[in-house]
């Protein structure tokens, strides 16, 4: 008799295959940035140096693809005890809005949030997916905060994400913030928010989006804590 396949991995894979085609859209857009600056910069000793570090950066995510991609018939998540504030920081110091020649302004802030249990790779892929987009649509600055908050019997771990960008439409709040291929950027392929979303609920939590046009917007990744952790007293 034929053994059946788990449901949950079809769901897994369905999720890898959202990042990774975001992953390689943005390598594609960064080095497509890269070629547009280099006749008029490549005589900067500045700008070589940023060009190796991004060709390295690069590079290096690209055999992370092919090592992700290689495996993908037994894709399941890794998960194991994290640091939170941790993961944010090492997103924070590799992560550089596409599409624009300087990165706005950051605040930061961590809260003392107890370990949470995840997969490393999926985890660092939603945050940075946040992380990005609110570089790229901020006018000025971007806020990012962990913080602690009680929900019921439980406590949640947030990744808290705010820019001072454009803001979303209500309409498309409503029908397609979540929908994969939907974007309000010219450029934008519109899976970052959708991947980051799957990721989470694979973690037993959710995104939140409040947008206000004209004013911005702010992303909550929402992780709930072990129910042993998350007790108080």
């Amino acid at each position: 008799m034929a053994t059946r396949t788990p449901a949950r991995r079809p769901r897994v894979r369905s999720t890898q295959d959202s990042v990774l085609v975001h992953d390689i859209r943005n390598l594609g857009l960064r080095l497509s940035l890269l070629l547009s600056n280099m006749e008029e910069h490549y005589g900067d000793p500045d700008f070589k140096r940023s060009a190796e570090d991004l060709l390295q950066s690069t590079i290096q995510k690209l055999d992370g693809i092919a090592r992700s991609w290689s495996s993908r018939g037994n894709a399941v998540l890794i998960k194991v005890p994290l640091d939170l504030n941790d993961l944010v920081r090492e997103v924070l110091r590799t992560c550089e809005p596409r599409g624009r020649a300087s990165a706005p302004g950051m605040t930061l802030s961590f809260a003392e949030v107890p370990g949470i249990w995840g997969d490393s790779y999926y985890l660092r892929e939603a945050i940075q997916s946040v992380v990005q987009n609110a570089q790229e649509a901020a006018a000025s600055s971007v806020s990012v905060r962990t913080i602690l908050e009680r929900r019921g019997a439980r406590n949640i771990a947030v990744v808290e994400v705010e820019d001072n960008g454009p803001g979303m439409p209500e309409a498309f709040m409503r029908r397609d913030l979540f929908r994969p291929f939907r974007t309000t950027k010219p450029e934008g392929v519109g899976l970052g928010l959708y991947a980051a979303r799957r990721i989470l609920r694979h973690h037993h939590g959710d995104v939140e989006v409040t947008s206000t046009e004209g004013e911005g917007t702010r992303v909550r990744l929402l992780l709930p804590l072990p129910a042993a952790r998350g007790r108080k007293g």
